[in-house]
């Protein structure tokens, strides 16, 4: 009898212990669940994350070290791709179509390990950037602008605002943004693509629920932007922007500072850079962790309104010519935590590789040497 009572708790424990590991694994599964279990991440000082694209267009993750190793995040036959960097160095977020082929945002350790699920649900998730507190996502949601907590909990669509969706629905047919950025938790610019190019829109979160529209900053064929690193100052650079002038609009090309007062309905812009004719550009600019200098790529506009690369340069914050540093077809230029220098791929698609350079144009070095790669971040970390 005592046997067989043995037998019976002891099958009992092993049935109790299944379940345990069985429902752990399903906690773990979802993206609520998450649980880190690494509390020692790599240091990543000069750190460099880009995006290799292998012969379908498809992108995986690759690390580039210090010592001038590379090291890949993943190698598989999905489409990973948009990675940034958490503040603090330790965690990247990236969008992928790993799970039923529907894009997701992903969260990932500089080492490849530690590969996680952020998000669920139908529609593709895109363009991740971290907060600068490190607590939230902004990104794209089936064409909404969405925040979504680190843990993958909570998720709330920012713009458009519920007041605002009939709004914008009716006036542009669709609901379709690129990316977006905040300096703080209530202001967050985004690129908003309209039927005759793409504009920047501003949301003030305090006062969206009173607003049935949404303020426009700034229109254009092609617009991009970024924030300065302290403080409430916009830049965007833009193909075709159209400024207001006495005799109605005009389209330049160009790089354009707004400044921001503690009513953001009150807008000073300030030119940093224009092209009056329009035959040249500016895109894909991004401000320098100093404040000191905003970076942008180059462009000459050609007669049928495609754009040529032809460099990165930059202008200070305040305005002038342009500098250039380095002269050729230049993709998605990045800073070093320092601002004394940036990150960049150079070349023709199918053949980019990443480089680094400082900022008076010296020490251009090759950082990979063979495929094609874009969106290189330099990682935050000192």
């Amino acid at each position: 009898m005592n046997r067989i009572k043995r037998r019976e708790r002891l099958l009992i424990g092993v049935l109790c212990v299944v379940i345990m590991v069985a429902a752990l694994a399903l906690i773990r599964s979802q993206p609520w669940g998450r649980i880190d279990l690494r509390p020692i991440k790599p240091n990543t000082p000069n750190w460099i994350v880009c995006v290799r694209l292998n012969d379908d267009a498809h992108g995986d993750l690759l690390m580039l070290l210090p010592d001038g190793k590379t090291l890949p995040l993943t190698e598989d036959d999905f489409d990973n791709r948009s990675p940034d960097w958490a503040p603090d160095g330790k965690k990247l977020v990236f969008s992928s179509n790993r799970r039923d082929m529907v894009y997701q945002l992903w969260t990932i350790d500089p080492d490849g390990k530690g590969l996680s699920q952020l998000t669920i649900g139908g529609g593709a998730k895109l363009a991740p950037y971290y907060d600068r507190d490190g607590q939230n996502i902004l990104h794209v949601a089936q064409g909404l602008v969405t925040e979504v907590d680190v843990k993958g909990v909570h998720s709330l669509q920012l713009i458009p605002s519920a007041s605002q969706m009939i709004q914008v629905r009716e006036q542009y047919g669709q609901i379709a943004f690129r990316y977006a950025k905040r300096p703080n938790p209530d202001l967050i610019a985004a690129v908003q693509r309209i039927d005759d190019g793409e504009q920047v829109v501003l949301q003030d979160l305090t006062l969206a629920q009173q607003q049935f529209t949404l303020p426009v900053v700034i229109g254009g064929e092609q617009v991009d932007l970024d924030w300065a690193p302290q403080g409430q100052s916009l830049v965007v650079s833009g193909v075709g922007l159209l400024l207001p002038t006495s005799e109605g609009e005009l389209r330049i090309g160009g790089v354009i500072r707004f400044d921001f007062g503690q009513d953001t309905r009150e807008i000073q812009p300030l030119p940093l850079w224009l092209s009056r004719d329009n035959s040249q550009a500016a895109i894909e600019v991004v401000w320098s962790p100093d404040g000191s200098r905003v970076a942008f790529v180059l462009c000459e506009r050609l007669k049928d309104g495609s754009l040529k690369r032809i460099g990165l340069a930059s202008v200070p914050e305040t305005g002038g010519v342009p500098t250039i540093i380095v002269e050729g077809e230049v993709y998605h230029p990045d800073w070093s935590p320092d601002g004394q220098q940036l990150v960049f791929a150079m070349g023709k698609p199918g053949n980019r590789q990443i480089y680094t350079v400082r900022i008076d144009g010296a020490e251009l070095k090759a950082r990979t040497q063979s495929g094609d790669h874009i969106t290189p971040k330099w990682s935050p970390a000192r």
